[in-house]
């Protein structure tokens, strides 16, 4: 050191250059008061101040940097870390965005940029969320044109990004928590990333992932070079075979066409089941060592736990305290800062369920659920009309609305727990809250053919595996729904949209119930010839005669949809009972047509082989049913052509919806008593310890014909564990009563439940009515016997799920008919993914034909010779 001289770099700098400033004395001008952010500030005043929700549209071009850092800092400032609620600034930019666009994004921005952006997209990401795609009239292909530059979401913490297209190079450097789709990226994707999942829906540059020690990636190999291109240092190249990744990964996916209207994430999502073998889990060692030492502390823990648990009192000790209840009143407790009081001494408040001006933040804790309301009992007896009264645009829905928690995994539309239509519900809700509801009805239209009916029949399966259901009522999400598509009809938004143009296959389906309409209007949509049989006078199968009025109106609602349908170009073809009727011959079916579907419905009801069985005045269901609303429709009951059950003593064996329809009904004509009798156990009030959350709860429930009985008699009809022995007539062979006993469900040596009569309990009940509304046993014989169908061990006729293919060639099946008796929202969804299944097999007799041609034009050049004689006969268009 004493020979190191440093006096030259201690030097002062002004015995250097006495004249320069050492410290400031010019204030810079940075332009910040021109920045764009000073405009969305202002028109995010409500947002900022009321957290209110915003929508801001305007042009953004390169010089606008930093867009949205600004706004994040005021919002920052204001609402902490936590930020505002989800999207509640929405900001859609058009043009080419300048660099560090969504910089520091915090929590409750969405910016939306239709166009391009420079480097340093989504900087800092800080929990907001960037939507890029290209302009919508633009003609380049988005998965192979870069949209947004080099370094996007560099050191980003959290938050989700969607790129519908390319990002440069350094996509993701050091990301620690933000989830980001893109498709496709440059060379040093996820290098040094350290958090966060990242989907690439395409091809990568070279050395991806170097670096990477946290985070996971998931990429579709689509050329099958991914593993020379990536840099395999510290992670390992897995398959994504857990059942967890498959549902992140389809989710983020889903999330991708969500917000950007990818067309490769639609491609991607239609064929998922297939390409995800494709699919490489990129996944740091060490982070995967410590996760899986971490599952294993806690499946110790768990099992710690247990054997404490298995140390406390039974659980019949516990019974009859709710645990749901007693978290709600330590919630409530916390809430109200009394936390030092016992929580079983808080009584819950009173919440509303509409308010003014609803606020999304917390509005699950702060509104309770008020979900689909019916009229006056004692007036809708006496009518025919719909028994729900009509959810119109206000404060309800909105209220109702801000109580959907924008989960992060929302069970409410994943198919084996929630819809299985898949309808993006926490969509159309926060569209809705936010009064945007043309936007909502694209939502909604995406996933479901006809809202209009799943909005009035439908039990909601969506609503009993709503996260916010675990500890409090679900969300109202039905009502919702139905007031979107009744509000787009009324609006004058539903017109009709015949394809643009026709593919010449034609397609016969055969039933027009929930499962045929949902596959003949995919399949017209798809461009081709679409007939539709159906036996009955009128088009609507379950949801015409089925399903009385006064659950779904016949003429306002399901003969809509089929003018609707008519207007779009499919042909209705009613009183045409194919199979039987000789003009409608499934050989003649099957020979003008390319494809058939069947969708023919469970028809065979379940009988009761009983003594007196063949007594008059003993009916199915739906032979009560459908003579009623025939003979409402054609002469509003003045025909006599029904099953009348005014004056009678009706009984209904079977607590099902159709026994409830059947009890609605016999309260209308004017039946003089009505009893309901089940042979199964009445359901408990709450979910029993075997019906967790996110299964549908089977729990006691009184529909609108329970109701009625009560106003007009004074009790509920139902009665349960009861067994019917014999019926019992008159000297004409007229039905005067039915002998039951009293039944007591248990346990047998293997498990199952049975039943044993009580004795001493039977009793005789006075009936001059029986309906026999006990279920369905399958589709009728005749369909499957002359095509030569398989069938399974329940009737149903064979075809794979997913497939819907039956054993004959260019023959489908889909709903009831495939799968057994089931809810209109199945039928729906059978119908949607069979017409894609249809929709295949024609596209792939297609190409076979066209190889067939062109192997005979390979003839033709073979022989030059004959070529000029051949052409005389070849016609090409």
């Amino acid at each position: 050191l004493e020979n190191i001289d440093l006096s030259l770099l201690l030097r002062p700098a002004a015995d250097l250059r006495p004249e320069a400033a050492q410290y400031c004395v010019q204030k810079q001008d940075h332009g910040l008061d021109m920045a764009l952010d000073q405009k969305l500030i202002k028109l995010s005043k409500a947002a900022l101040e009321k957290a209110l929700p915003v929508y801001i549209e305007t042009p953004v071009c390169n010089v606008n940097r930093a867009v949205g850092t600004m706004l994040s800092h005021e919002v920052t400032k204001r609402y902490h870390l936590v930020g505002l609620p989800a999207d509640t600034i929405h900001i859609k930019l058009t043009g080419s965005a300048g660099q560090s666009v969504g910089a520091f994004l915090c929590p409750g921005i969405l910016l939306e940029l239709e166009g391009d952006s420079n480097d340093y997209v989504g900087k800092g990401l800080s929990g907001g969320k960037i939507v890029a795609y290209p302009p919508k009239g633009s003609l380049f292909d988005p998965k192979v044109n870069i949209v947004i530059g080099n370094v996007a979401l560099y050191g980003a913490t959290s938050g989700e990004a969607y790129f519908n297209g390319m990002a440069a190079e350094r996509f993701c450097v050091r990301n620690s928590g933000a989830r980001a789709v893109v498709e496709g990226v440059g060379d040093h994707g996820c290098e040094y990333m350290t958090g966060g999942t990242v989907v690439v829906l395409g091809k990568t540059g070279r050395n991806f992932a170097a670096g990477m020690s946290g985070g996971i990636a998931y990429v579709l190999d689509v050329d099958g070079k991914f593993r020379s291109r990536c840099n395999p240092e510290l992670v390992d190249l897995d398959k994504v075979e857990e059942e967890e990744d498959i549902i992140t990964l389809r989710m983020m996916i889903q999330q991708h066409q969500r917000y950007t209207n990818s067309q490769l994430a639609k491609e991607v999502l239609a064929d998922f089941e297939n390409l995800l073998p494709k699919f490489i889990k990129v996944f740091p060692r060490d982070y995967k060592r410590v996760l899986a030492s971490m599952k294993v502390a806690a499946a110790q823990e768990a099992a710690e736990d247990a054997v404490k648990d298995a140390e406390e009192p039974d659980e019949a000790d516990f019974k009859e305290k709710d645990a749901f209840e007693e978290l709600k009143k330590m919630a409530i407790a916390s809430l109200n800062e009394k936390s030092n009081q016992e929580a079983e001494q808080v009584e819950p408040t009173k919440r509303p369920s509409r308010v003014a001006d609803a606020v999304k933040h917390r509005g699950f804790i702060a509104y309770e659920r008020e979900g689909v309301q019916y009229r006056d009992p004692n007036i809708r007896m006496n009518d025919w009309k719909e028994v729900m009264e009509e959810s119109k645009p206000g404060p309800l829905l909105k209220t109702q609305s801000a109580r959907c928690m924008d989960c992060g995994t929302p069970f409410c539309h994943q198919e084996n727990s929630g819809c299985p239509l898949g309808n993006k519900i926490p969509e159309f809700n926060e569209l809705v809250y936010q009064n945007r509801w043309r936007e909502a009805l694209d939502r909604l239209l995406e996933t479901n053919n006809f809202p209009e009916f799943t909005g009035r029949v439908c039990p909601a399966p969506c609503e009993g595996s709503c996260v916010l259901g675990i500890i409090e009522n679900p969300v109202s999400i039905k009502n919702i729904e139905c007031a979107i598509i009744d509000k787009a009809f009324e609006e004058g938004w539903m017109v009709p949209r015949p394809p643009p143009r026709r593919t010449g296959k034609r397609v016969a389906i055969v039933g027009s119930g929930p499962a045929g309409l949902a596959a003949a209007d995919q399949l017209n949509k798809m461009g081709h010839l679409v007939t539709v049989y159906e036996r009955a006078d009128r088009i609507g199968g379950l949801m015409m005669y089925g399903v009385p009025n006064m659950k779904a109106d016949k003429v306002d609602v399901v003969q809509r949809r089929v003018n609707l349908m008519a207007e779009e170009g499919v042909k209705f073809v009613v009183n045409a009972n194919v199979g039987i009727d000789p003009m409608y011959s499934l050989d003649q079916l099957r020979e003008e047509n390319d494809a058939i579907v069947l969708a023919v419905g469970s028809t065979k009801p379940r009988d009761l082989p009983v003594p007196g069985r063949d007594l008059s005045g003993i009916h199915f269901a739906m032979e009560f049913l459908h003579s009623n609303t025939k003979s409402l429709l054609d002469s509003n009951l003045e025909d006599d052509s029904y099953i009348s059950a005014k004056g009678k003593k009706v009984v209904v064996i079977g607590g099902g919806d159709t026994g409830t329809d059947c009890i609605g009904t016999s309260i209308r004509h004017g039946c003089s008593s009505i009893v309901n009798l089940e042979l199964l156990p009445q359901p408990p009030q709450t979910r029993a310890p075997g019906n967790p959350w996110p299964q549908w709860p089977r729990v006691f429930r009184v529909d609108y014909g329970h109701q009625e009985v009560a106003a007009k008699f004074g009790k509920d009809p139902r009665s349960y564990e009861v067994l019917t022995k014999r019926f019992i007539g008159d000297e004409n062979g007229v039905v005067k009563g039915l002998e039951i006993v009293r039944v007591h469900w248990e346990k047998d040596t293997s498990g199952k439940f049975q039943f044993k009569e009580v004795e001493g309990s039977e009793e005789i009940i006075g009936a001059d009515l029986v309906l026999l509304a006990m279920g369905f046993l399958g589709p009728e014989a005749t369909v499957a016997e002359k095509l030569g169908l398989e069938r399974d061990n329940r009737s149903n006729f064979k075809a794979e799920y997913g497939r819907f293919a039956t054993s004959v060639d260019g023959v489908f099946a889909a709903g009831d008919c495939r799968r057994g008796q089931s809810l209109v929202v199945w039928a729906i969804s059978e119908g949607r993914q069979a017409a894609a299944q249809v929709d295949n097999y024609l596209s792939s007799s297609s190409d076979s034909q066209e190889e067939d041609f062109v192997k005979m034009q390979q003839g033709f050049t073979k022989r030059p010779q004959d070529l000029n004689k051949k052409q005389q006969h070849i016609v090409m268009t």
